[in-house]
């Protein structure tokens, strides 16, 4: 019989009861006590048993299901999977596999039902042991958040962790750095994307010592550490350490982001709402624009200008500003205009069918030749049926056989399922009652869209957007079915009375 052995640590191996080299080890041995065993290949994982998607798991799956051995063995089941319904999916997949499962420290026979039983009873107990492992460590790190102590991992910027006192300490360093991301966003009403630009002109980096980017600066404004409380599990606890931002000003700023998160338009100061900055082209010296704004008596005023005019002044490119907002308007009412035509849908509906053909050749044909073969070894084991009830053949001379033909349904069975499963994922061309439906989908969905939302679908359907002046800006779409503006040149509206 081949044997494959299956190892799993799911941390470093030191803190381990059985090392890698361990279960090797003694997995080999008691191949080796077995008579007529063959230890044929050896899988291996780092990785928790909670996950089934460990590579070296799926491969031993994989080959399982290409009969390249007969029994999969473990040192313990909680090797295998740490989950009653990890465990259940995976020897229900040997099982079709027409491979054994066998536990060396746990020797049951998984071929009868009470050996079946057992192992799910053990996976069960595995599932309760690492859950209270969990609980356990949930427990003790909300105690050490609730008594202001640090629970652990990298520090926030602008701030080290002195270990004898349990403590944060300011780093001198980086503690300034925070207090102007807060002056610059709260005072000054400047964005993320203008605040990491600007520290990244300045030769500031991360804590990592990485470039600053939107994102990392929203997360220094997000967190209560600066004002002296610890975020853990959903709560904030007070701490002992030193806040580096008053309470006052870290309210500010969760004001002004809950502010610009109500609509993509109220946003105005910050860069990462120019959703047409990657499309724009001015046709007067061929830079892209960049999203500027500028403060006046009523608030903030967003435009695209272009980027060798930013740069270098009108002396290199007169190309005019472009109010952001009534361009916007005008752009997106050319892409729902486009969408009116149902075709786009037909189109994107026939391409992703294309892309599944392609990416699942031959499934239907498969399906169906399987459901053939199931069809005759059915008709085989009646066959051999009739035969032993009219006392033509021995009980011997069937049951070998059977039990061959059994498994190669299983078998069989197992990968009709599968090619079932797959099939009803094929997408289907969409009917006119969809198509009415989608657009006012997204017709509404654009509404209330996010900038980065609005960013993805502009990008999906404008190919470019070319500007001789704000009297005369041309958009070009891409995607098949959608007209395609001629030459002549169209009035979006933003032009000077």
């Amino acid at each position: 019989m081949r044997v494959a052995i299956y190892l799993r640590i799911s941390t470093d191996e030191e803190r381990q009861p059985f090392s890698l080299d361990a279960q090797q080890e003694r997995l080999a041995a008691y191949v080796a006590t077995q008579p007529g065993w063959v230890l044929a290949r050896s899988y291996s994982d780092r990785m928790s048993g909670k996950r089934l998607d460990r590579p070296g798991l799926q491969q031993a799956l994989h080959d399982a299901r290409t009969a390249r051995y007969d029994l999969l063995l473990v040192f313990k089941v909680d090797r295998l999977a740490r989950s009653t319904g990890g465990l259940a999916k995976v020897l229900e997949e040997l099982d079709g596999a027409g491979v054994g499962f066998q536990s060396a420290s746990e020797p049951f026979d998984t071929t009868t039902a009470a050996g079946r039983m057992m192992v799910q009873m053990l996976g069960v107990f595995a599932e309760f042991e690492r859950e209270m492992i969990v609980e356990r460590t949930q427990m003790g790190l909300a105690r050490k958040a609730a008594r202001g102590e640090w629970t652990g991992g990298t520090p926030p910027f602008g701030y080290g962790y002195d270990r004898a006192r349990r403590l944060l300490v300011p780093d001198k360093a980086q503690a300034p750095v925070v207090s102007r991301i807060f002056d610059l966003y709260v005072h000054r009403g400047m964005g993320s994307a203008a605040i990491s630009n600007l520290l990244n002109d300045d030769g500031q980096t991360t804590g990592r010592r990485c470039r600053w980017t939107p994102h990392s600066v929203l997360d220094i404004l997000r967190n209560p550490t600066y004002i002296g409380r610890l975020p853990f599990n959903g709560e904030t606890y007070r701490a002992e350490h030193t806040a580096l931002i008053d309470q006052a000003v870290f309210q500010g700023a969760q004001a002004v982001m809950a502010e610009r998160g109500q609509s993509w338009r109220a946003r105005a100061a910050n860069a990462t709402d120019y959703v047409l900055t990657s499309l724009l082209r001015c046709q007067r010296c061929g830079h892209g624009f960049v999203g500027t704004s500028a403060h006046g008596k009523t608030g903030v005023y967003r435009y695209y200008t272009c980027y060798a005019r930013q740069r270098h002044g009108t002396a290199r490119c007169d190309q005019e500003r472009l109010p952001a907002d009534q361009l916007e308007d005008a752009i997106v009412a050319e892409v729902l205009a486009a969408l009116d035509d149902g075709e786009i849908f037909q189109e994107a509906a026939r391409r992703v069918r294309h892309a599944w053909e392609a990416a699942h050749p031959g499934r239907r044909e498969e399906l169906a030749a399987v459901d053939a073969d199931l069809g005759k070894r059915r008709a085989v084991i009646d066959q051999y049926l009739h035969a032993f009830e009219a006392g033509r053949l021995s009980e011997i001379t069937c049951a070998h056989r059977l039990q061959a033909l059994e498994r190669e349904i299983a078998g069989l069975a197992a990968r009709k399922a599968a090619l079932e499963s797959q099939c009803e994922q094929a997408p289907v061309l969409p009917a006119d009652g969809d198509l009415r439906e989608w657009r006012g989908r997204i017709e509404l969905a654009v509404a209330h869209a996010a900038p980065e939302q609005l960013k993805r679908l502009l990008d999906a359907v404008v190919d470019r957007i070319l500007v001789e002046s704000r009297a005369c800006i041309q958009p070009y779409f891409t995607t098949p079915g959608v007209r395609t503006l001629g030459p002549s040149r169209r009035r979006t509206g933003i032009e000077p009375a």
